[in-house]
């Protein structure tokens, strides 16, 4: 049967319900849930990154029917208070640096959680574990030096298309250069290399510049694709889908939206992860909706439910072997990247292609030095693939 093709990780109807239940301001029934226990359903929204959201629904529901014992309570108010101290210390850190990006003469885009966590009902329901913004590639050199001025620690720099800089307690800062990288999708770069047309100017700041509501959205689908691609998106993707539409969804364009997904071959998943987001609209009808969803979004739901927000590295070299098509071809891309591998990581060597044998015995050498036992695991994940 139907009901039977795709299996739900256990838990996750129970935390849809939840989750729609405080998206909504809703009351969860403990009887829809009551099979759950508590500890597995808190561990699998923070896998999902919507602990703060599972925290609401739980605290609410607790007042009228009392289902949670006081250690569980306590957990569940931790949990939140937790998400509520992160997104106030982010909130004032990233206006600080703003400010810094604006008296520098540095243009900038906040992306992704920083703009949809403000659509949210509460203040500290989006959770995030990095702010994501865009920048003036010109002004890299620029900006490293203002984030090391501040304290900042550089995780990563000059290699991928963005920049991580970190800082205690909780702060984690990417700043991009460009939306995507050619080792993904080209033809993702070949639409977002030329973002900067769109960006609008904020009146009041002069260095900021914004997403229209159209192009934003674009991003947020084209972002949760490749993350699905790449090993998995979490339920909150879904819940960003939900309330982006639920919020914006009179003012958006869906002529345009369908044109330019089309651009990207992503019209499908746009259309699918709607669908499926609308489990959320009524709480009372989750688990109808649920068992009335096709085979298509029952097996999108199915793959989220068991990838989470951020994949597994197990998961993501599976993802990687099914996209190279066969084990030779995926250990060749291991051995001896691609063009667009030297394109954006070493551009010196892309412009003098004569170093790169030397460069490649001297990769293989050090990774067998440091990395050797992630390389053993990934050869295991390798072998037992099918």
């Amino acid at each position: 049967m139907k009901m039977n093709k795709y299996k739900l990780k256990k838990g996750t109807k129970a935390l849809i319900y939840l989750t729609a239940c405080a998206l909504n301001n809703k009351t969860a029934v403990y009887n829809k849930f009551k099979n759950d226990s508590f500890d597995d359903l808190a561990a699998l929204a923070h896998r999902h990154t919507i602990g703060a959201i599972f925290s609401i629904a739980s605290e609410k529901a607790n007042k009228e029917n009392k289902y949670l014992t006081e250690s569980q309570l306590r957990k569940a108010n931790s949990i939140r208070a937790a998400a509520l101290k992160r997104r106030v210390l982010f909130d004032m850190e990233r206006e600080k640096l703003m400010k810094l990006l604006e008296n520098n003469d540095i243009w900038y885009c906040p992306l992704k959680g920083i703009i949809l966590q403000d659509l949210y009902p509460l203040y500290e329901m989006r959770e995030m574990s990095d702010n994501d913004i865009l920048f003036d590639q010109s002004k890299r050199r620029l900006l490293k030096k203002i984030m090391l001025k501040e304290g900042y620690t550089i995780e990563d720099h000059g290699v991928t298309n963005h920049d991580m800089y970190t800082k205690e307690p909780v702060y984690n800062f990417e700043f991009h250069t460009r939306l995507f990288m050619h080792t993904f999708s080209t033809r993702f770069t070949d639409y977002y290399d030329s973002i900067f047309k769109k960006l609008i100017k904020n009146d009041k700041k002069k260095s900021e510049r914004r997403l229209s509501d159209d192009d934003f959205y674009i991003y947020m689908i084209a972002h949760a694709y490749k993350h699905y691609n790449e090993g998995g998106t979490g339920i909150r993707s879904l819940t960003d889908t939900y309330i982006y539409n639920l919020v914006k969804g009179k003012c958006l364009d869906r002529k345009y939206i369908r044109k330019e997904c089309m651009k990207l071959g992503i019209n499908e998943f746009e259309q699918i992860s709607r669908r499926v987001s609308g489990i959320f609209r009524d709480p009372d009808k989750v688990f109808p909706r649920l068992a009335k969803l096709g085979d298509k979004e029952r097996e999108f739901l199915s793959y989220i439910s068991f990838t989470g927000s951020y994949c597994t590295k197990e998961d993501f070299i599976k993802s990687r072997l099914k996209r190279s098509g066969s084990k030779k071809k995926y250990i060749l891309s291991r051995l001896i990247p691609d063009k667009n591998y030297y394109k954006e990581a070493h551009p010196y060597l892309y412009k003098n292609k004569y170093l790169i044998p030397f460069f490649l015995i001297y990769r293989t050498g050090k990774m067998l030095l440091t990395n050797k036992g992630e390389i053993m695991h990934e050869i295991k994940i390798i072998l037992k693939s099918s």
